[in-house]
């Protein structure tokens, strides 16, 4: 079923207008028909609701029922990635967004091949990756559009690390004592993963995320590429929790 997500204050009279990309996608894709049932997602409630009539530029539907269910998880998981070459974080974001993670953190550091010198690029990028994230929210029914924070640095990352009540976990290729699950042994509300790009983290930079009580771990002997560090970590955080079943 078709999923709108839009604020609280957009539903008027028990009715809610469709417009942009949304209602193109649902009348050129999805060929949609006056009577037809969709899913409106606030940021409060999730409602059945039916079309009611096809304009040019927008669709208006109508709320018929409050739909009793919640699947977003109770803990929050950021992920801060180092933007990996070509459009590796797009399927980062997309299967990320499919299992949970509420916020993501494009990252610059010390070994990023990939450079947003250009503002106009950057904000491309991140309209991009937020629309990637819409997308798969979509897909995968959650409650809420997950997040793509600004293009951030390494050492503005540590600054507002030092400001969060969060568990900050930083696999690292180098690491062979400390594990994951020794972290997890006592679950937390709050979690930031940290995954470097392809070239992996400087020496430099761990010491920076060590000075400020992060955990280093090891995901096991086998190395991992930086699209699959942080599902994996992000699943293995979600299934410690008891939020993957």
């Amino acid at each position: 079923m078709f999923r709108y997500f839009c604020l609280d204050e957009n539903i008027k009279n028990n009715n809610v207008v469709i417009t942009g990309s949304d209602a193109r996608h649902l009348k050129t894709i999805l060929r949609a028909h006056v009577g037809d049932v969709i899913s409106i997602v606030t940021t409060s409630n999730e409602f059945t609701a039916e079309i009611k009539q096809m304009c040019s530029d927008d669709i208006i539907c109508e709320l018929k029922n409050e739909v009793m269910r919640n699947n977003e998880t109770n803990i929050n998981i950021t992920l801060c990635q180092g933007i990996p070459k070509q459009t590796k974080m797009e399927t980062i974001i997309q299967q990320n967004v499919e299992i949970g993670v509420k916020t993501f953190i494009p990252l610059v550091t010390e070994r990023t091949v990939v450079k947003l010198n250009e503002k106009d690029r950057e904000l491309k990028k991140l309209e991009r990756w937020q629309k990637i994230a819409k997308e798969s929210a979509k897909q995968s029914k959650r409650n809420i559009v997950p997040y793509v924070d600004k293009v951030t640095t390494i050492k503005e990352l540590i600054n507002r690390l030092k400001l969060e009540d969060a568990e900050v976990i930083v696999p690292y290729e180098l690491e062979d004592v400390k594990l994951l699950k020794d972290v997890l042994i006592e679950p937390k509300k709050n979690y930031y993963i940290v995954i470097g790009p392809e070239g992996g983290f400087d020496n430099k930079e761990i010491k920076m995320f060590q000075e400020i009580g992060a955990h280093i771990v090891t995901l096991g002997k086998r190395i991992l590429r930086t699209e699959t560090a942080g599902l994996v970590t992000s699943s293995v955080i979600l299934y410690a929790c008891d939020e993957m079943i």
